[in-house]
């Protein structure tokens, strides 16, 4: 079975203004346009740093260069939103893989570094990695969260789920009007908010750990999270 069309800008906004009570304005109900698209546009980007739904993950590879140190981000890559950055080796008989640390601090950018395997990086304008590559063996996985698609015309479709976006929509533009039920909506959409953010883990949980937990006390003694799958508790 497919997957359900996205909802696009103009289906949501008639929506909303009906459930608004504007619909009986007609033509007229126009002058409140670029109000209720901003209560839809300021819905869906306050989601998006809300939770991440499993479609808006993207990965990408670059692959180092002999002595570069800064790489261009994909183009759909929120460079603040980045899961994970890893390495990998190409040349080895076995494909080793490592994690890269986050953080260049000044004394790593000595011009006496040696190059090396990769094995930190920073966000700035690009990726920027230390120590110097020592050659164009190694590849930078990244996995991030994607940017929003473009939601200002009538065609742009939700990125993300169109009813969390109506509903907060709805609370949002309720309240601005004064509406007495605004309350009724936020409500809704905390709670649809928990369920489906739950949904969107799965199996998987944030603990922190550096590995398999050994007991049911060792994810306390280090300070990072990251996914752990429940099998292998």
């Amino acid at each position: 079975m497919a997957l359900p069309t996205a909802r696009n800008l103009g289906s949501l906004r008639q929506e909303l203004r009906d459930r608004l009570g504007f619909a009986a304005f007609g033509s007229q109900a126009g002058i409140n346009t670029a109000l209720l698209d901003s209560f839809l546009r300021q819905s869906q980007e306050q989601l998006y740093w809300e939770y991440v739904p499993r479609t808006h993950i993207g990965n990408s590879s670059v692959q180092t260069q002999d002595g570069q140190l800064l790489y261009d981000y994909p183009d759909n890559c929120n460079p603040d939103r980045l899961i994970a950055v890893t390495a990998r080796d190409t040349t080895a008989s076995t494909q080793s893989r490592w994690k890269l640390v986050e953080g260049i601090e000044y004394y790593h950018d000595d011009y006496a570094t040696p190059k090396s395997q990769p094995a930190r990086y920073e966000r700035r304008d690009q990726i920027e990695i230390w120590p110097q590559p020592d050659g164009n063996q190694y590849y930078i996985d990244l996995e991030y969260v994607k940017r929003l698609n473009a939601f200002s015309v009538d065609a742009d479709k939700v990125t993300l789920d169109a009813d969390l976006i109506l509903i907060l929509a709805i609370a949002n533009a309720k309240a601005h009007y004064r509406h007495q039920d605004a309350g009724v909506y936020s409500q809704q959409f905390t709670r649809l908010l928990e369920k489906i953010k739950g949904g969107t883990h799965g199996e998987k949980r944030f603990v922190r750990s550096g590995g398999k937990r050994v007991n049911q006390f060792s994810h306390y003694f280090d300070n990072h999270m990251k996914h752990y799958h429940t099998s292998d508790i």
